[in-house]
C-alpha cells in the first residue's frame, strides 16, 4: 500500500508541475521526462518493477525528449517478461532520440544485444557486441552465445581468457559449470576445471549457488555429499538439485517426491530425472499419485537457454492449456485449450507461412473446423488431421501413469489458405448481398461446386460452377424473395481452387435484372 501511495504522489507532483506552467511557455521537455525517469529509478531500486512501468507509461509522451525514459522502459519490459517486440521498440526509440543523461547509447546497444539473444538472433547480437567496448558484461554475452551454439572449442578458448581478465566475477564460473556439465572435457578444459574449483571459496561469497553447480566436477563423492548437505542445511531451494541429491543419498525418495510437488511450476525434464532415479515400486506409486492430482504448470526448454518454449497447464492431473513460443518473443505461436484432458480449441498465430487460424477439434487430432479472419473452413468428417503435438505419458508408460504431456511434432503442416481450401468440404464467409448475409461454398477435392448465399435463413444467391469455374449466379438483390438478377462470368476466368484462392465474386462480365417479374430482363450491362 505504501508503494502505491508513493507512486501516486510522484505522478501527482509531475502533473501539478505541468499544469502550473503558462500556456505560452516554450517548454524544454527533457527536464520533465527526467522526473519520470527519476521516479522509475526509485521504484526499480525498491524492487517495484510494475510501479516503475506505470510511471514510465504515464510519461511516455516525453519519449522523444529523453533517451533515458525509453531505455528504462525497455529494461522494465524485459524484466517483467513483456513481449520482446515492445522491448526492442523502446530501445529503438531511445537510440533514435539520442539524448542521454543517466545512461548512454552504449547502454542501449548492450540491452539490445541481451534482448536479441532471447530471440536467438546470434549473428546480429555478435555484430552489436563487436561495436562495444570490451568489458566483463560483453565477454559474458559472447560466451553465452558460444554456449547456446554449442561451439565448445571456441567457448573454452574464450573462457580461458575471460577467467584471467575477470577472476573475481562469479558469472563466468556459473556459465562454465552449467554448460560443461554434460560435455567431454578437452585438454584445455582439464586445466580450467581445477582452476575454477580452487577459486570456489572466494567466488561463492558472491554466488552461494556456485558449489552446487560445481558438484558434477568434484571427484570425491564424500565432498560432493558435504557440499549438498551444507546447501540443504542453509534452507536453500532443493528443487534444481533433487536428482543430484537422490544420487548422493542426501535426501530419501519419499521426501524428494514431496519436495518436488510442493512447486506449482515444474520443468518437465526435471520431473523425468527425478522419476528415473526412483528405485522402489512404493516410491513410484507415491510419485504417480502426486502427479495425478498436480495442478500447475510444466515447462519445456528444449534448447537449454533458460527460457521455456513450451508451457503446459494442468488441473488435477489433466491437461488444461498448452502454449508454444517458437521464436521466444513471448507471444505464443500455438495456444490450445483442453476439455477433459483432450485438445478442443487452438489458436495458431502467423509464423513460417501459417495463417492466423482458430482450430476446433472434433476428436483430436481430427479437425471439426478452421476459422481465419472472417472465413470458416469445414473439412469432410474425419478427413483432416492437425496435430501440433502428440500426447504421451509424462513419465513411465500410459496407462500405468495417466498424466500426459504434449510432445511437439518435428513436422507440423503449415495452415496456408491453399491447404485449408484443399481439405474443405465447405467454406463459410460473409455474403455480398446484405451486411448480414452468409455465403456457403460447397467443394470437392478443393474445387467449388456451388456457392449459396443466405440471409436470415432465406436463399438470396446461388452461384453454379462448372469444372471449378463460376458460370452463372442468380441473385435476389432487393431481398423480396424472388431472384430477379443474374450474373454471367467470362469463360476465360481461371479455375477457383486452392492455388488461385476464392477471389471470384466480382469478376462477372454481364449483369441482367428483371425487376417487375414479367420474364423480360429490362436492365442489362456488360462490364468487360
Amino acid at each position: 500500500m505504501r508503494g502505491r501511495s508513493i507512486l501516486a504522489g510522484v505522478v501527482i507532483v509531475i502533473i501539478n508541475f505541468l499544469s502550473s506552467l503558462p500556456l505560452y511557455a516554450q517548454i524544454d521537455e527533457f527536464p520533465l521526462a527526467q522526473q519520470y525517469v527519476e521516479g522509475a529509478i526509485k521504484a526499480i531500486h525498491e524492487g517495484r518493477w510494475q510501479d516503475a512501468e506505470t510511471i514510465l507509461e504515464s510519461g511516455y509522451d516525453f519519449a522523444s525528449a529523453s533517451s533515458d525514459l525509453s531505455y528504462l522502459m525497455a529494461l522494465v519490459r524485459l524484466q517483467l517478461a513483456r513481449p520482446i517486440g515492445s522491448v526492442l521498440e523502446s530501445i529503438r526509440q531511445a537510440q533514435m532520440t539520442d539524448r542521454w543523461h543517466r545512461y548512454s547509447a552504449e547502454s542501449a546497444s548492450f540491452l539490445e544485444a541481451q534482448t536479441l539473444i532471447v530471440l536467438r538472433q546470434f549473428d546480429q547480437t555478435q555484430q552489436i557486441l563487436k561495436s562495444l567496448s570490451t568489458s566483463a558484461d560483453v565477454v559474458y554475452l559472447q560466451l553465452k552465445i558460444l554456449a547456446l551454439r554449442n561451439a565448445q572449442g571456441e567457448f573454452s578458448q574464450l573462457f580461458s581468457k575471460a577467467v584471467q581478465l575477470y577472476p573475481l566475477d562469479p558469472r563466468f564460473a556459473a556459465l562454465y559449470f552449467s554448460y560443461m556439465k554434460d560435455k567431454v572435457p578437452s585438454s584445455q578444459d582439464t586445466k580450467l576445471i581445477p582452476l575454477l574449483l580452487n577459486r570456489l571459496p572466494a567466488l561463492q561469497k558472491a554466488d552461494p549457488l556456485l558449489p552446487i553447480l560445481a558438484v558434477p566436477f568434484i571427484q570425491d563423492t564424500a565432498e560432493k555429499r558435504r557440499v549438498l548437505e551444507a546447501y540443504r542445511a542453509l534452507g536453500n531451494d532443493m528443487l534444481p538439485v533433487l536428482p543430484l541429491a537422490l544420487d548422493l543419498g542426501v535426501i530419501d525418495e519419499k521426501n524428494a517426491i514431496l519436495e518436488l510437488f510442493r512447486y506449482k511450476t515444474l520443468d518437465a525434464a526435471l520431473v523425468r530425472r527425478v522419476w528415473s532415479r526412483l528405485r522402489t515400486n512404493e516410491s513410484r506409486q507415491i510419485f504417480s499419485q502426486q502427479l495425478s492430482v498436480f495442478s500447475g504448470t510444466m515447462t519445456e526448454d528444449s534448447d537449454s537457454d533458460g527460457i521455456p518454449e513450451v508451457e503446459v497447464g494442468y488441473s488435477n492431473g489433466k491437461l488444461s492449456t498448452y502454449q508454444y513460443d517458437a521464436n521466444q518473443d513471448r507471444i505464443p505461436e500455438i495456444k490450445v485449450l483442453f476439455e477433459q484432458g483432450l485438445p478442443k480449441e487452438g489458436h495458431i498465430a502467423p509464423f513460417e507461412g501459417t495463417l492466423d487460424v482458430q482450430v476446433l477439434w472434433d476428436s483430436y487430432p481430427v479437425v471439426e473446423k478452421f476459422t481465419t479472419r472472417d472465413l470458416t473452413y469445414i473439412p469432410a468428417p474425419s478427413s483432416f488431421n492437425y496435430a501440433p503435438f502428440t500426447l504421451k505419458a509424462l513419465v513411465g508408460s500410459y496407462p500405468d501413469v495417466s498424466v500426459l504431456f504434449p510432445e511437439r511434432e518435428s513436422f507440423v503442416p503449415r495452415l496456408t489458405e491453399r491447404a485449408l481450401i484443399s481439405f474443405a468440404a465447405k467454406i463459410i464467409r460473409p455474403g455480398t448481398i446484405a451486411n448480414d448475409a452468409i455465403e456457403t461454398i460447397e467443394l470437392s477435392s478443393g474445387i467449388p461446386l456451388r456457392a449459396v448465399e443466405t440471409r436470415k435463413g432465406r436463399i438470396v444467391s446461388i452461384l453454379e460452377f462448372s469444372l471449378g469455374k463460376p458460370i452463372l449466379q442468380r441473385l435476389d438483390m432487393d431481398l423480396d424473395g424472388r431472384m430477379e438478377t443474374i450474373r454471367r462470368f467470362p469463360s476465360t476466368i481461371g479455375i477457383v481452387d486452392s492455388l488461385n484462392g476464392l477471389d471470384y465474386r466480382y469478376k462477372f462480365e454481364v449483369i441482367e435484372s428483371d425487376w417487375d417479374g414479367d420474364g423480360i430482363y429490362e436492365y442489362k450491362e456488360r462490364l468487360r
